[in-house]
This record gives structure tokens, sequence and C-alpha cells, in this order.
């Protein structure tokens, strides 16, 4: 009967890991992704065109964007893969 409890606990641990594992690294990619948003901006030379009417817009979306996007679960925990190392 022990061994029983034992296994069932052992599957619900390994199925809430799984889960956490799930939702984590899809939050780490995108932030990840919502970073590499800058970076895009950064490199494609928007300083060479022309548009003097996109220069303010451009450069707060790379500011807002370097800022990232912390995923939290209930506002108290971030979802990250350091999360699910941790």
């Amino acid at each position: 009967h022990n061994f029983q409890i034992q296994v069932r606990h052992g599957f619900t641990f390994v199925g809430l890991s799984l889960q956490l594992a799930f939702y984590c690294i899809s939050a780490n990619y995108v932030a990840d992704e919502a970073l590499a948003v800058s970076n895009a901006i950064y490199f494609s030379k928007w300083y060479f065109h022309y548009f003097r009417s996109l220069k303010v817009p451009v450069l707060l979306m790379m500011q807002s964007a370097q800022n990232g996007i912390i995923i939290k679960a209930g506002g108290l925990v971030h979802i990250n893969t350091a999360t699910f190392m941790n």
C-alpha cells in the first residue's frame, strides 16, 4: 500500500514538473523574442534611411523593447527557465 502511494506521488510530481517545464520554456522563448526585436531594429540600420518622421517612434520602440517581458505566475514568481532549473 505504501509503494502505491509513492508511485502515485511520483507520477504527480513528474506530471507537474513537465507542466512547469512547458510553461517556463515557452515564457523564456517569448521573453527572448521580445529582446530580439530591439536588436533587429538596431541592426536594421534605420538611421541610414532618411525618414525623419520615424526617428522618435523607432527610438521609443527600441527603448521599450529593451525593457523586456517578464511573465509572472500569480503576480509572484517569474516564469522562465531559471525558475524551472531552481
